[in-house]
């Protein structure tokens, strides 16, 4: 059973609301990141600089993440576009409504996502 037209419409408003979110988290990390690096004016000591290089390399690292959840919420909303959205990239099956609205990123089924984890875990990186 393919997903209904209501329960597309359910997810594609939950993912363009994620969106929005991360657009603004994004536009505000990397906002904090430039002010904090042309907060120093190069009179503080390489403690100061140190801190201000801490605390920017946390924000862009998460920024980067919220980059990285957009690009993958971006792809979600192509996959409904073409009408490949809850199918398995895996294996083909279709994905259960419920795991859509809890993880609308998931492109794998439960079996094939418990997979690649494992795999993950034995080959990182690979």
């Amino acid at each position: 059973m393919s997903l209904s037209e209501a329960q597309l419409e359910q997810i594609v408003a939950q993912i363009r609301g994620r969106l929005a979110v991360l657009e603004e988290e994004i536009a505000r990390k990397l906002g904090e990141s430039a002010e904090g690096l042309s907060s120093f004016d190069g009179v503080g000591d390489a403690g100061d600089l140190s801190s201000i290089l801490s605390e920017s390399e946390v924000d862009l690292s998460e920024a980067k993440r919220d980059v990285d959840e957009w690009r993958a919420l971006r792809a979600s909303l192509r996959r409904i576009e073409e009408g490949t959205y809850g199918v398995c990239t895996e294996c083909g099956v279709e994905i259960p409504f419920e795991r859509l609205t809890a993880a609308p990123l998931a492109h794998r089924c439960i079996d094939c996502q418990a997979v690649a984890e494992k795999r993950e875990r034995t080959f990182p990186g690979a």
